[in-house]
């Protein structure tokens, strides 16, 4: 029997009818503490007790399944424990509750379904009408998929199609988000109008959002649930709609239809419709309420979670919670669990704890200063090197960073040592369409001066001219342009790039005295003129704004989130000119590249044995923890990231970087470069720099 201390005990062993909040910092044995729970209300109770525990991810479900079923102790509740995520329940409750559920999961699918079957909806509403049929071809192409996108995202604001159907309850629901700290979340969905053309201002109100927007919204939403049709975010919202509805009339369950105790694992992490999805599922069956989780935590507000819920419960459901915290990290050592908690408390918006270690020894933390990238690259290798060396397995090292883009100069690099290396999908900007196509210019820049037939130096000229102004050439432009350069018959690049200065037709506009051909001449010679990889790829970055960041393309292609020219262009100082090499090494990096289970799974053992160094965000690397982690490049501007302004999103910004910090067992690392200005965060943890 596994010995528990006397804070698990005291969450275990609490009055039957409590409603809890278990405060769950990592490594404190949360998952044993849940299913004790259940067994210790079996056991103190006349009549067998039944229990569901929601998880907000597979990997949790398996953990908290696995222990179940493989534990002798827990052999009694087993029939009676059911174990799943938020997504699988609802799905459930679609199967029983329709007939031939139709479920839309990929961008073709949300595409058909806007235009095809919304179409008797949209054509009723001239702002979104407007924007499906825009007359800008890109806006028009990507509408009717971010326009699905949308409508889930309203949903999982916890708007309602039901209940929240006259303008006043719109406006009601828009208010209490706003006092959730979701105001940011709904200025997003402006924006996102805006983008669109459905709205013309991103100063617009809610209101002008009701009219333009949300009418559709409610009619759109109605018509997906009477024709079975459901994304993957209906999975909660249906089955939110079918317990509401229950509740609304008072058809509660009871027996061994229902729960006597619900669990809801992870509770920093939901967002409204979570919320009201699980308060719908307690309400009809009137049982008591566990939520575990770490405010400390709450690192996906991004997602439209708030951690405001774990904060204040009381405010959200009608019962009142008892607090338990669970006081000892058991995973920790002393000294990472110490300084951690130092850093953590600089939050104001948490509850506070008192976390102590179990483990009396001390990770090795330390603090480099690194002149180059190449520096950071090498000392990685070495330590790679070094725990093979000394016959420890290698498969415990995890690199994390902020952003994207400070991983890939290290894909590369480990690409061309051929040591296979593990990424999480949405990591990989070097496999987008539009990192392909970045490549490909590197590649047509060594033919600037050969001469070849007239037709592949036009290609090579066309694409140049997609990608100098934010948006490809149109149709028509497209092929007035490639007719007249055609009749100037160029054999090299520089002879296509004189007759496109010359050009007076429409490019972009009027093209007045040619001041457009002109301007994406210049940008084109100042790339091919480039000596170096690092200043080709420089003049990528400012001159050619179809490579720079953009919001709206970044739903169809990661690049767009943060474009890694930066990060990419120091790496390629050690190719000085040779871009066959740099191309070739990237070209190896695609080959050999590893992906990760899904985001939410956890990295399997085969996983950890096979490949050495695993590259991830700090987003990534919550729940993961490793021998030794090197953090990147733990400067200001990216810890706390530069975008950070209000009280708000520095305190998420530190929550980050504690979870970040906190996956090391052996040695963490954090590595600086010199002449930057340190992260806050260093001297935070007690770490004098």
């Amino acid at each position: 029997m596994v010995q528990l201390d006397e804070s698990q005990r005291a969450f275990i062993q609490a009055p039957v009818d409590q409603n809890i909040r278990l405060l769950a910092p990592a490594g404190c044995g949360k998952t044993l503490c849940l299913l004790h729970r259940c067994k210790h209300l079996a056991e103190h109770s006349e009549r067998p007790q039944r229990f569901l525990i929601v998880t907000f991810t597979r990997a949790a479900r398996d953990e908290l399944r696995s222990r179940l079923n493989e534990d002798a102790e827990f052999a009694e509740i087993r029939d009676y424990v059911d174990i799943n995520t938020l997504n699988a329940w609802g799905f459930r409750r679609i199967k029983s509750a329709t007939f031939s559920p139709k479920l839309i999961t990929t961008r073709q699918d949300f595409h058909f379904t806007m235009r095809n079957q919304l179409q008797p909806v949209w054509r009723n509403h001239e702002h979104v009408k407007g924007a499906i049929q825009n007359s800008n071809r890109w806006k028009s192409a990507n509408a009717p998929r971010n326009l699905m996108n949308m409508i889930d995202s309203l949903k999982s604001l916890g708007f309602d199609h039901v209940r929240h159907t006259t303008k006043e309850d719109f406006l009601r629901h828009w208010t209490e988000l706003e006092k959730q700290g979701l105001a940011w979340r709904l200025q997003e969905q402006i924006d996102q109008l805006v983008r669109f053309d459905v709205l013309s201002d991103s100063t617009t109100n809610a209101d002008d959002f009701y009219d333009a927007f949300y009418r559709f919204w409610l009619e759109a939403t109605a018509r997906l649930v009477d024709e079975a049709t459901f994304t993957l975010e209906d999975q909660k919202y249906f089955a939110f709609q079918d317990e509401q509805a229950n509740v609304d009339l008072k058809s509660f369950l009871s027996g061994a239809a229902a729960y006597d105790h619900v669990f809801v694992d992870e509770f920093q992490d939901i967002n409204p419709l979570d919320l009201a999805l699980v308060r719908a599922i307690v309400d009809r069956r009137r049982s008591t309420l566990t939520i575990a989780g770490d405010d400390d935590q709450a690192i996906f507000e991004w997602r439209g979670a708030t951690p405001e819920y774990i904060l204040k419960p009381a405010d959200y459901f009608a019962m009142r919670f008892v607090t338990h915290p669970l006081a000892i990290n058991y995973r920790s050592p002393a000294n990472i669990v110490d300084r951690s908690q130092m850093l953590i408390k600089h939050n104001q918006r948490r509850v506070p704890k008192e976390i102590s270690a179990f483990a009396s020894n001390s990770a090795r933390i330390d603090i480099l200063n690194l002149e180059t990238l190449a520096d950071a690259l090498n000392y990685v290798h070495e330590l790679l090197n070094s725990s093979i060396s000394l016959g420890t397995s290698p498969s415990r090292l995890a690199l994390i960073s902020r952003k994207r883009s400070q991983i890939i100069p290290y894909q590369v690099f480990f690409a061309s040592k051929d040591i296979p290396f593990c990424a999480a999908e949405d990591l990989l900007v070097f496999l987008s369409d539009t990192f392909d196509r970045l490549i490909r210019l590197l590649t047509i820049k060594e033919d600037t001066e050969r001469r070849r037939s007239t037709s592949n130096v036009l290609n090579d000229i066309m694409f140049f001219c997609d990608y100098v102004k934010r948006y490809p050439l149109n149709k028509k432009t497209k092929l007035a342009l490639r007719t007249f350069l055609q009749s100037c018959r160029p054999r090299t690049i520089r002879d296509g790039i004189d007759a496109l200065a010359i050009y007076r037709g429409e490019l972009k506009g009027k093209n007045e005295d040619g001041e457009t051909s002109l301007d994406m001449a210049d940008a084109i010679l100042q790339y091919l003129d480039a000596e170096t990889v690092t200043d080709a790829l420089l003049s990528l970055s400012t001159r050619f704004e179809g490579f720079q960041f953009d919001f709206g393309k970044s739903e169809e292609d990661i690049f767009f989130v943060d474009p890694p020219f930066l990060h990419l262009a120091e790496f390629a100082r050690q190719y000085e000119d040779d871009f066959a090499s740099f191309v070739d090494d990237i070209e190896a990096a695609k080959d050999t590249l590893v992906y990760t289970p899904p985001f939410d799974d956890e990295i399997s053992d085969a996983d950890l044995s096979k490949h050495p160094i695993h590259l991830m965000t700090a987003l990534r690397a919550k729940g993961k923890e490793f021998d030794n982690v090197v953090l990147l490049d733990v400067q200001d501007q990216i810890w706390p990231n530069r975008n950070a302004s209000t009280e708000q999103q520095l305190e998420a910004e530190r929550r980050v970087f504690y979870v970040a910090f906190t996956r090391a067992k052996e040695q963490v690392t954090m590595l600086l470069r010199s002449g930057k200005v340190p992260s806050p965060y260093i001297e935070e943890l007690g770490l004098a720099h």
